[in-house]
């Protein structure tokens, strides 16, 4: 959920003007650099939809969906009763979909996913693609070699890019090996 904050507070931030930017100008600068820039963008979604039935490593176990319950009365939020539903959701880990692994899922000493400036998402973007390996393998694993090859063809990453690996396992989705 951390990520989503950012996100979210990213976004605000974007597209938040300050009330004299707005008086003066008629729009803000930030406005103009989405007109020019992000509005012109090319997009690409890279999520699934969290469901029951998504693939999941077996060692984590299923996920499962209910209605959330007021805890206030023990039933579960409806549009007759409350003018809304919610969903409550059992994930076993956070280990699924698409994601953002924030450093300390690998050193305990390392920055949390709210450690992370929202300005972290705004950063060059290396896509080095393994999908034609993986293809073959599918417990393919990227290779300092596959980051050479990539520098050798478009040159070397340049310093703070985020760096994205395409394998391509998302076009099997969700029927997915989960053992491998």
């Amino acid at each position: 959920m951390r990520i989503f904050s950012a996100a979210a507070a990213l976004s605000a931030g974007l597209l938040t003007a300050s009330a004299a930017e707005q008086a003066g100008a008629g729009h803000s600068r930030l406005w103009n650099v989405y007109d020019s820039v992000l509005g012109t963008a090319k997009y690409v979604d890279l999520t699934h939809t969290i469901e029951p039935a998504m693939p999941i490593w077996r060692g984590f176990g299923n996920i499962t969906f209910s209605p959330a319950v007021n805890r206030l009365t023990g039933k579960p939020f409806t549009y007759a009763d409350n003018l809304f539903v919610a969903n409550a959701y059992q994930l076993t880990t956070d280990q699924m979909g698409t994601q953002l692994d924030a450093p300390v899922h690998f050193n305990p000493y390392f920055a949390a996913a709210d450690e992370i400036p929202a300005t972290f998402a705004l950063r060059k973007l290396v896509v080095i693609d393994v999908s034609e390996k993986a293809g073959k393998n599918s417990s393919y694993a990227t290779t300092v070699d596959d980051v050479l090859e990539w520098e050798a063809k478009h040159g070397r990453i340049p310093q703070r890019a985020v760096v994205f690996v395409r394998s391509d396992w998302s076009r099997a989705w969700p029927h997915v090996d989960t053992d491998v």
